[in-house]
């Protein structure tokens, strides 16, 4: 499986973002949630959303520039087939705080593969 995040493995359209919204089952932890849905492809888009007042720009492009890496780096442990969108909540989280929020997400969710 390719490591890299294609253009195809976005959510970009705001359109798809509220159907996602609308019909997705959904897990939190402290400090992100979790939407998903089936969306009938072989692979997984994924979409990065912010709680209002996030901080500045720069803390905002940092936090979703964060959870892609993490998205991608573990993208073969997801099941295939799956709408996700990921809101991160404000807070002192380092990387390795979020990675672990993003595997508890997955494993809480059923998403995790179990190989």
């Amino acid at each position: 499986m390719k490591r890299n995040l294609t253009r195809d493995e976005r959510i970009g359209s705001s359109s798809d973002f509220k159907k996602i919204f609308a019909s997705a089952a959904a897990s939190s932890c402290r400090g992100a949630k979790i939407f998903f849905t089936p969306n009938g492809r072989e692979y997984n888009r994924i979409g990065i959303t912010l709680r209002k007042k996030y901080g500045n720009a720069v803390q905002r492009n940092y936090a979703r520039r964060i959870m892609k890496e993490i998205f991608r780096n573990n993208k073969d442990a997801i099941k295939q087939g799956f709408d996700v969108i990921l809101i991160i909540y404000p807070g002192d989280y380092s990387f390795r705080d979020r990675e672990e929020q993003f595997h508890f997400l997955i494993r809480r969710s059923g998403l995790a593969k179990v190989d």
